[in-house]
């Protein structure tokens, strides 16, 4: 059997040409105007928020699959829920951090206990003393392992029986070159832009790859769990 099917391939073709379509017009847009995109990536700015909103979106997308997964009814069990759970909880958790759970658009202050150790004195996680040195490359490992690490993982006989016997849910490979052209992006652009622009675009990028995971999972949710195509329910 092929790594991948007719369907798959011509999936695969179109996610790679919509990313570099996108990243694209963020390579432009930073090469002829990085003003304007300085302006557009600043806090509570339009990439901010799409960001967070890609996210959200994602989050309801693996909600939508967990009840509508066959692949999951028929395991009957609720341990077989936990992974796809946790993808929408982090989805959830990064729509929250990407606006500071809403701090600026409801008005409420910083507790002084979270503002002590928060570098922006904002009401978030990754911004604390303890986080902030190391979050952009755990962003980059999470990048790494959602959008190609597993997807090659699945592409695997074994790879895929592993994913099938724990119910883990994994990205389809067609959607990679998000992942892969945002971590390009904001090496390379990194001390060419402002550092805050440069981590703003590669965080948006990642999250429409996200959000195309998270809508894969909604519309064909056991796509992610590989199943073999005789086993494919109807």
């Amino acid at each position: 059997m092929p790594l991948l099917s007719q369907t798959e391939v011509k999936q695969f073709v179109l996610g790679t040409l919509s990313a570099i379509v996108i990243t694209a017009v963020f390579v432009v847009w930073g090469e002829t105007d990085p003003h304007s995109l300085l302006m557009a990536s600043l806090e509570d700015r339009a990439i901010e928020y799409l960001t967070a909103l890609f996210c959200g979106l994602s989050a309801v997308g693996f909600l939508v699959a967990m009840n509508r997964s066959r692949f999951l009814k028929d395991r009957k069990s609720w341990t077989a829920y936990i992974f796809i759970l946790g993808w929408a909880a982090l989805m959830f958790l990064f729509m929250g951090e990407e606006i500071s759970w809403g701090q600026r658009l409801f008005g409420f202050s910083t507790p002084e206990s979270i503002a002590a150790t928060n570098t922006q004195q904002e009401f978030n996680i990754h911004n604390l003393d303890f986080v902030e040195n190391a979050k952009y490359r755990l962003l980059s490992l999470f990048m790494l392992f959602t959008g190609v690490l597993f997807p090659a993982f699945a592409l695997m006989a074994r790879g895929r029986e592993i994913i099938r016997k724990l119910a883990f849910p994994v990205m389809p490979i067609a959607y990679a070159a998000f992942f892969v052209l945002s971590y390009i992006f904001g090496k390379y652009y990194y001390g060419i832009l402002l550092r805050d622009t440069s981590s703003e675009v590669r965080e948006i990028l990642m999250s429409i790859g996200m959000l195309a995971f998270g809508l894969h999972a909604a519309l064909r949710p056991d796509d992610l769990f590989r199943l073999k195509r005789e086993e494919t329910p109807r």
